[in-house]
C-alpha cells in the first residue's frame, strides 16, 4: 500500500509538468510537436479549482484495478485530437489509442470517475454538452455512454 501512495503521488505531481519520460517518448514517437490539447480558459479554471494536481487533460487513475498508477491524456497533433490511456506495466506502460483524431474542440476535457465501474474510469466530457466515460472490462476498453 505505501508503495501505491508512492507511486500515485510521483505521477500525479509529474502530471502537474507532464507526463513521464516513457509516455513522453512513446507520445515523439507518433507525433513530433505534440502537446496536450488545450481547453477553454472557463474548463481550465474549473478544474483547476477541482484538481488542483493535473490539469483537464491528463488524469491518473488505477484504471484496469492492478494497484498502479495508470494514466489518460488528450493530447493534440497538429489540430487533431486523440484519447490516448497509458496503462502502468511492470516496465513502463502499454498505450491504448481510444478514439480516432478528431479536431480540436476547447470544451472537450477529461475527468476521473472514481470507482463508479469498479475501478477508476476515463471521463470525456464536453462543456455544458455532457460525455462518455471509457471503462477497462475483462481486458479490454469499452465506451459507456453517461
Amino acid at each position: 500500500m505505501f508503495g501505491l501512495v508512492i507511486s500515485f503521488t510521483i505521477v500525479a505531481f509529474q502530471a502537474v509538468i507532464g507526463p513521464p519520460e516513457k509516455v513522453r517518448a512513446e507520445l515523439n514517437g507518433w507525433c513530433a510537436g505534440w502537446r496536450l490539447a488545450a481547453v477553454m480558459p472557463e474548463v481550465a479554471e474549473e478544474i483547476r479549482a477541482r484538481t488542483p494536481s493535473w490539469p483537464p487533460n491528463l488524469i491518473p487513475g488505477d484504471f484496469n484495478a492492478d494497484g498502479r498508477t495508470d494514466l489518460a491524456m488528450l493530447v493534440d497533433c497538429k489540430g487533431q485530437v486523440q484519447l490516448f490511456a497509458f496503462v502502468a506495466a511492470s516496465q513502463g506502460f502499454t498505450t491504448y489509442t481510444l478514439d480516432q483524431p478528431q479536431p480540436l474542440d476547447p470544451r472537450q476535457f477529461l475527468h476521473l470517475i472514481r470507482k463508479d465501474y469498479g475501478s477508476d474510469a476515463i471521463g470525456v466530457e464536453f462543456e455544458a454538452i455532457g460525455g462518455r466515460a471509457w471503462v477497462w472490462r475483462d481486458g479490454r476498453w469499452q465506451s459507456v455512454g453517461r
